[in-house]
């Protein structure tokens, strides 16, 4: 544990400062992941309305992403997180005040925006800034903090209608305490600008010098080629995860509300799988090194399929809250793994490319699978085809995971038996890579 903490210190200031940032801004995320979907509700929109604005939100993430590597390689992750975090308060503010539906599927447009700068960019700015021999431990507890941070945010979500409705005696379920509540999240979010704002050579730089070292460099035409197969694969493993989680995510606290489960008690399951989420997230390459890389991801992958095949037979909120919790984990613990991996296969300057197609196709498909999704439980109120999307999708995206990328660890070096160490599979610092 102490080894632990020095590599953290030695990391510098301005990766701390990053955390602290990555620490503030997920709280305000976390209580709008919980809230906002209650607080349509309250406004009266059913769940084909809610698939829809979850299919606006991610559309506009979706198109955003596709000119994030250009905007990445351009301005650097500095400005385009600060431009992220000030659109996204702001529209998360505006959110709040809008009851029409057509103003409020134009704001979550903009929000969308906003938070492509933001989950986007924490990758690439990690593996760009962390000197090379620490890169695995910050992008792990990277990932972990945003976990907590979730957590802490939902918990505080959950809380703070029934705070609100004693101070201005309106009910605990209603507009006006769910409204108060995203306030306050968006106002966490907002302070979380302070931490990035006090940064030194982050902030004056627009990319680190060993990036612009790596980035002059031309790679040659095979490895172009296969760099293009790579960004093909990696965009059809983004489209295909997005379809089946698409299907369920948007979805699991209005399910939870309508088993009458109360938004304090929802409050405490989206934190309590925060909470676990933080913890296992750091096992990942732990799990790596002792089965392989692979064989990690595969089983991460997986493992909460069969919990939401089983919501068919046993559609109980217990049910539900380990499906979600499982979700979580799942994606905690896959999405630096599969990132350091991939990203160590491509050259540098096709990354910021790679992972900004990885997240355009994974909010593309995720605003579709919402959207269709949405419609269908609305009118037939099953949610079964949700969870055989889960299924089949998940299982398609590890298909192509281990097709293209099962054979291969980075600098094109061949597969050995023996499981990759982390500093195998994560990519050089230079590099960037998106965040999921």
């Amino acid at each position: 544990m102490r080894s632990y903490w020095q590599r953290i210190v030695e990391c510098g200031r301005d990766i701390h400062l990053f955390l602290s940032y990555a620490l503030i801004s997920y709280l305000g995320i976390g209580v709008f992941a919980l809230m906002f979907n209650l607080y349509l509700v309250q406004l009266g929109y059913d769940e084909g309305f809610i698939g829809a604005f979850n299919a606006v939100y991610t559309l506009s993430m979706g198109l955003t992403c596709l000119g994030i590597g250009f905007l990445i390689n351009r301005f650097g992750n500095w400005a385009c997180i600060i431009v992220g975090t000030v659109e996204f308060t702001a529209s998360m503010l505006a959110m709040c005040f809008a009851t029409e539906g057509w103003l409020l599927l134009t704001l979550a447009a903009f929000n969308g925006v906003g938070s492509a700068f933001i989950l986007t960019n924490q990758m690439p700015f990690v593996i760009e800034w962390t000197p090379k021999p620490h890169t695995a431990t910050i992008a792990a507890l990277s990932s972990a903090l945003n976990s907590a941070s979730v957590m802490l945010g939902s918990l505080i979500g959950g809380v703070l209608p029934g705070i609100i409705a004693i101070a201005s005696s309106a009910e605990a379920e209603s507009v006006t305490a769910y409204r108060w509540t995203l306030v306050l999240g968006a106002a966490l979010t907002g302070l979380s600008l302070l931490p990035m704002l006090a940064m030194g050579a982050v902030r004056s730089e627009r990319h680190h010098h060993d990036f612009r070292v790596a980035h002059a460099q031309l790679p040659n035409h095979r490895v172009r080629r296969q760099a293009r197969r790579d960004i093909i694969a990696l965009t059809l493993l983004g489209l295909f995860l997005a379809f089946g989680v698409g299907a369920i995510e948007p979805f699991y606290n209005v399910l939870l509300e309508d088993m009458g489960t109360p938004t304090s008690t929802i409050g405490l399951i989206f934190a309590f799988s925060g909470l676990i989420t933080t913890g296992v997230s750091l096992a990942g390459p732990a799990l790596a090194r002792r089965i392989g890389l692979v064989a990690a991801q595969v089983w991460i992958r997986l493992y909460h399929v069969p919990i939401h095949l089983a919501l068919i037979v046993f559609p109980t909120p217990a049910v539900v809250s380990l499906a979600y919790a499982a979700r979580r984990i799942s994606g905690s613990m896959a999405w630096p793994l599969e990132s350091a991996h991939v990203g160590g296969l491509l050259p540098p300057s096709a990354r910021a490319h790679a992972f900004g197609m990885r997240s355009a196709s994974w909010n593309i498909g995720f605003a579709i699978a919402a959207f269709i999704s949405g419609q269908i439980i609305a009118r037939t109120g099953s949610y079964t085809p949700a969870y055989i999307s889960v299924g089949i999708f998940c299982v398609l995206s590890v298909v192509v995971y281990v097709v293209a990328y099962g054979g291969r660890l980075p600098s094109d070096e061949p597969a050995d038996p023996k499981p990759a160490t982390v500093s195998e599979v994560l990519p050089p610092a230079e590099s960037t890579a998106p965040s999921h």
